[in-house]
C-alpha cells in the first residue's frame, strides 16, 4: 500500500482525535489521561483501544498520527527508552503536526528526545493531575481553533538551550535516526496483510446460575463483578454485561456458567460460547473446598480471565475471523499453556494443531514457540530436547515471517536459542519491547527475567514493575517482582507482591512454599524447616536433604554444614534444582554450588544464571574459579560486549573480576 496522499490542517481538525503516545508500560496512566481530555470533549486516539481488531497494528498507528489535530506525548523514563515513540514523534514532525509532552515522571528526555522536543511546550502532570489535565486541553483547543503559540501560563516553558557542543550531538543522532525511522515506516506500509475482518475484543457476561440453594444469593452477582474488575481498565479485552449479543454477523462472544455446592467442594463451571454460532469454544469445571467459598469467585475470574485474554487477544491478531474449530484448539492451547493449568505437552499439540488449520496465523506459530519452550523443562532425553528446541525455534521464525510485529514469537525464541548468547538474546527481548504490547505486560516480564540472569537484578525490577503494572493479574510476575525485591534487600515491599503472588495462584499451600523456596534469599532457615517438615509431598531424600541443611544453618555447626553439603551434593540429578544449589553457596560448599549451577545449565534447566546473583552466593562469587564459570556460561563475553556490568560490581567489596569487565 501506498501512503496516502498529503493531510490538510483543516482536514485534520475537522476529522482527527488527539494522537496519544505512549510507552506499554504507562497504558494505564495513558489511558487515564485519554479518558479524563474526553470528559472534557477532547476525543483522543490511543492504540491499545483503538487499533480496530485484526488491523495491522503499526499502520494503525501512522494513519492514525496523520489524521491527528495534534499528538500527546506521555513522557516518561519508559518512554525516553522508546524506540517506537522515536518512530511517532518523527512521523509527526515530517506532517508538522503539534506536539504536547506530558510527563508523569520527573525525567530529563535523552539527547534524541531533547531535539525532538526541544521548542514543545511541557506540562508536568507529576505536580498535579486535573490542573495539567485543564492546562493540556485548553491547550489542544487552541490548537484546534488554528492558534500555535504558547497557551499563557499553562505550560512549561522549553528546556534551556544546551552549550554549541551539546546541541551538536543530538542533530547528528536525529539525522540518523531520522533514516532509520524512514526505512522503519516503509516496512510498516510493504508489510500490511490483507484487509481485516471485524472481530470482537469485548466478552458479554451471561452470569453464573446458581445450582444450590444453600449457596448465598450473592454468589452468581460476586462472580460477575470479579470478571468486571478482572477486566477494568485493562483497554485491550472489554467486557459487557448487555442483554444481549450485539448485532451483526461478525463473532460475539459470551461467557457464563453456573455455580454449585457438591458435598464439601464448590464446583464452578465457566463456559465461552460464540453467540453467532452456539459453539461452545473453552468450558472447565472449577473445584475449590467449600471453606475457601469468599475466595473463589476470584480465583474463578482470574484464571477465566486470563484464558479469554490469551484466546482472545491471539484471535484478533488474525486479519479475518478464526473458524470455531481452529479457535477451540487455540483456546485449549492457552488452558494447558499456563493460564489455567499447566500441561505443555498438551499445549503443544493444540497449537499444532491450530496451525494445521491456519499456517498463516502468526499468533499460531509463536503458540507453538512458547509450549516448545515450556516442554524443554519436562525431563527428556538429549535427542528429544534438541529436536523441541529446534521446533521452538522454526515456530518463531514462522511467526515472525508473518508478522514481524509478533513480540511474543520474538521473546520465545530469545529462549530457544543458544542460553549462552546473551547478547542475542538480550536483543531479541529489545525487539519484543517495541513490538506489539502483549495484554499481559509478559514482554516486560521475559526481559525481566534475562536481566537477572545476567546480575542487573536492579534493573529487572525496573522491568517486572511494568509487568504487574499492565496486568497485576499473573501469579508470575508478581513473584518475580517480589523474589527480585527480596534479593536487593527490601522485604517490606516485596511482602505485598509475594502475598498477591499466592492469592493469584490459589494454593492452599503456595506462601508456604515460598517461604522455603526463598530461603537462600532472606535466610529464614528454621521457618523453612518447620515447613518441610509438615509438606507430605516432597519426595523423602530431597525433603530429608533440605531439613539438615536448614537445621545446620541455623546452628551454624560447621561439621554439620559439611555433613549437610555432602548430602545436597549426592541427591539425584533431577532433584538439584534451585534450592539444593542455592543452599550449597550458604552452607560454605562454594565449588559444589557453581558446579551444580553448570551442571544444571547443560541439563536444559531455565534461568540458572540468576541463582548466582542469590545473597547465599556471595562466597562462591568470591572464589578463583567464578570467573572461570561465567565465562564458561556467557556472562563474561556479554559483560564486556554491552558494558553492562552486574550489580555486585558496585559494592565495595566487589571481587576482583570486577576489574576486568
Amino acid at each position: 500500500m501506498n501512503e496516502p496522499g498529503h493531510v490538510t490542517t483543516e482536514q485534520r481538525r475537522a476529522a482527527g482525535p488527539v494522537f496519544v503516545s505512549y510507552a506499554t508500560s504507562d497504558r494505564k496512566q495513558a489511558l487515564a489521561l485519554c479518558k479524563a481530555l474526553e470528559r472534557r470533549g477532547t476525543k483522543c486516539w490511543i492504540s491499545c483501544r483503538d487499533v480496530e481488531p485484526g488491523e495491522n497494528y503499526q499502520e494503525a498507528i501512522v494513519r492514525a498520527i496523520r489524521g491527528a489535530p495534534a499528538m500527546v506525548l506521555v513522557f516518561s523514563d519508559a518512554a525516553n527508552n522508546s524506540d517506537e515513540i522515536k518512530k511517532e514523534l518523527s512521523l509527526v514532525s515530517r506532517h508538522r503536526i503539534p506536539v504536547m509532552a506530558v510527563r508523569i515522571e520527573d525525567v530529563e528526555p535523552s539527547d534524541a528526545f531533547a531535539y525532538e522536543l526541544s521548542t514543545r511546550q511541557w506540562i508536568d502532570a507529576f505536580e498535579g493531575w486535573d490542573k495539567s489535565i485543564d492546562s493540556l486541553n485548553r491547550r489542544l483547543e487552541q490548537i484546534s481553533c488554528g492558534s500555535q503559540g504558547p497557551a499563557g501560563g499553562d505550560s512549561v516553558p522549553p528546556r534551556p538551550a544546551r552549550t554549541a557542543a551539546h546541541r551538536k550531538a543530538p542533530m547528528v543522532v536525529a539525522a540518523v535516526l531520522a533514516l532509520v525511522v524512514a526505512a522503519g515506516l516503509a516496512a510498516w506500509l510493504l508489510l500490511r496483510p490483507a484487509d481485516a475482518a471485524a472481530h470482537s475484543m469485548q466478552v458479554r457476561l451471561t452470569g453464573f446460575e446458581r445450582l444450590s440453594p444453600e449457596l448465598p444469593e450473592t454468589i452468581g452477582q460476586a462472580l460477575s463483578e470479579e470478571f468486571l474488575a478482572a477486566f477494568s481498565d485493562e483497554g485491550v479485552i472489554s467486557v459487557s454485561t448487555a442483554t444481549q449479543a450485539p448485532g451483526g454477523t461478525d463473532p460475539a462472544y459470551a461467557l457464563g456458567g453456573t455455580i454449585r455446592r457438591d458435598g464439601d467442594r464448590i464446583r464452578v463451571i465457566a463456559r465461552l460460547t460464540n453467540e453467532r454460532s452456539g459453539t461452545t469454544l473453552w468450558s472447565h469445571n472449577f473445584t475449590y473446598a467449600a471453606d475457601q467459598l469468599s475466595r473463589v469467585p476470584r480465583r474463578v475470574a482470574v484464571a477465566a480471565g486470563n484464558l479469554v485474554r490469551c484466546g482472545l487477544f491471539g484471535a484478533t491478531t488474525y486479519p479475518r475471523a478464526l473458524p470455531d474449530p481452529i479457535l477451540i484448539n487455540y483456546f485449549q492451547y492457552c488452558h494447558n499453556v499456563g493460564e489455567v493449568e499447566f500441561e505443555p505437552t498438551k499445549a503443544l499439540d493444540f497449537a499444532d494443531k491450530t496451525v494445521a488449520a491456519a499456517p498463516d496465523f502468526s499468533w499460531g506459530w509463536s503458540a507453538v514457540a512458547k509450549a516448545a519452550m515450556n516442554t524443554t523443562q519436562i525431563k527428556q532425553s538429549p535427542a528429544q530436547m534438541a529436536a523441541v528446541r529446534a521446533q521452538g525455534r522454526q515456530a518463531s521464525d514462522k511467526a515472525i515471517g508473518l508478522d514481524p510485529t509478533n513480540s511474543e514469537a520474538l521473546a520465545f525464541k530469545s529462549y530457544l536459542i543458544d542460553a549462552r548468547d546473551l547478547v542475542g538474546r538480550e536483543a531479541l527481548l529489545r525487539q519484543s519491547l517495541d513490538a506489539r504490547p502483549l495484554p499481559c505486560g509478559c514482554e516486560h516480564h521475559f526481559y525481566g527475567n534475562l536481566l537477572e540472569e545476567v546480575g542487573r537484578t536492579a534493573e529487572a525490577i525496573i522491568e517486572f514493575r511494568r509487568s504487574t503494572d499492565v496486568l497485576a493479574l499473573k501469579s508470575g510476575s508478581q513473584l518475580s517482582l517480589g523474589e527480585a525485591l527480596l534479593i536487593v534487600g527490601r522485604p517490606d515491599e516485596a511482602k505485598k507482591h509475594l502475598d498477591a503472588a499466592a492469592d493469584l495462584a490459589g494454593r492452599p499451600n503456595y506462601a508456604d512454599e515460598k517461604v522455603v523456596a526463598t530461603a537462600p534469599i532472606t535466610g529464614q532457615y528454621a521457618a523453612a524447616a518447620a515447613i518441610l517438615k509438615k509438606q507430605s509431598d516432597v519426595p523423602a531424600p530431597l525433603g530429608s536433604a533440605l531439613v539438615a541443611a536448614f537445621h545446620a544453618l541455623v546452628a551454624n555447626d560447621q561439621v554439620a554444614k559439611a555433613a549437610a553439603a555432602a548430602r545436597l551434593v549426592s541427591l539425584p540429578e533431577e532433584f538439584q534444582g534451585r534450592l539444593p544449589v542455592t543452599l550449597l553457596g550458604a552452607l560454605g560448599a562454594n565449588r559444589e554450588a557453581l558446579a551444580g549451577i553448570e551442571a544444571a545449565e547443560r541439563a536444559g534447566r531455565s534461568g540458572v544464571r540468576k541463582w548466582l546473583f542469590y545473597p547465599s552466593m556471595a562466597g562462591a562469587r568470591a572464589e578463583p574459579e567464578f570467573a572461570a564459570v561465567a565465562e564458561r556460561l556467557g556472562l563474561i563475553h556479554y559483560w564486556r560486549k554491552t558494558g553492562k556490568r552486574p550489580d555486585f560490581c558496585s559494592a565495595a567489596n566487589a571481587p576482583p573480576l570486577c576489574r576486568t569487565i
